[in-house]
């Protein structure tokens, strides 16, 4: 039925108030399902606690993005595809601080947006907490004092020494204006999603491996990152015998 009929012989007002009643019983619907989410978040958290896990893992950026694209591909509108992984990646930013609220580090300065980039990829939920180096953020992140670092890739050169010494993770990718990267750092690794990118740091000299994606160099090393998940040994195949590397782990695609 089109609109003018829906609201044949009705004023304004009552045409009005008609919808908002419809829109306040759908306000019910949703609210009471975020907090169905949030119950089963928590029944998560429990299970993990519960089965014996001394250091459990709560936030999955793996899981996370299976869940956002899911959203985006089954949308039909009229919202667009990035707003709807941005409202549910805020309700799971919601939802996983009801299970563990976790702070993430970033450097702050005037021509970088890292801040925004890390408040995309874990939404408002978390503790975003500024450093003035990404030498100082890496040190935190190593000594447990955060949960998760957000780099921008211009600052990788300086800091690729400490993502080997303390045995750092890539665990996710965030773009924004589609043409700003950042990382995302953690100690945990990441199982394949479906659409991914594998991270190492290779000694240099010549940095260059077929099928690279990115290619940044600093000093005596440098860091690579292969298109879909590859293993440690076909890492070594892909880099040779001879040449050293470290394995920073396979991480999800940014997903919107």
């Amino acid at each position: 039925m089109d609109q003018q009929n829906l609201y044949r012989g009705l004023t304004q007002d009552e045409a009005l108030t008609q919808v908002r009643d419809e829109i306040d019983h759908i306000d019910q619907e949703i609210h009471a399902l975020l907090n169905q989410r949030a119950q089963c978040a928590q029944r998560v958290a429990d299970i993990k606690n519960n089965f014996g896990a001394n250091s459990p893992v709560f936030y999955r950026p793996e899981r996370e993005a299976q869940v956002l694209r899911k959203a985006m591909e089954r949308n039909q509108g009229p919202l667009p595809d990035q707003e709807i992984a941005r409202l549910f990646r805020e309700v799971m930013s919601a939802c996983l601080a009801h299970e563990h609220r976790m702070n993430v580090g970033f450097v702050q300065t005037l021509d970088l947006n890292t801040e925004q980039a890390a408040l995309k990829q874990f939404g408002h939920s978390v503790e975003p907490i500024a450093f003035s180096s990404a030498t100082d953020t890496l040190s935190s992140l190593a000594r447990g004092a955060l949960h998760y670092v957000v780099l921008s890739v211009n600052t990788l050169p300086e800091v690729l020494s400490l993502l080997v010494t303390h045995q750092l993770n890539v665990v996710g990718e965030v773009t924004l204006h589609g043409d700003e990267s950042f990382l995302v750092v953690g100690r945990q690794t990441v199982s394949a999603c479906g659409d991914d990118k594998t991270a190492l740091i290779v000694e240099s000299g010549d940095p260059v491996i077929a099928d690279a994606s990115r290619v940044i160099c600093g000093g005596t090393q440098s860091y690579i990152e292969l298109e879909g998940a590859v293993s440690v040994e076909q890492v070594q195949s892909l880099v040779g015998e001879e040449r050293n590397f470290h394995y920073l782990g396979l991480f999800p695609k940014a997903v919107f």
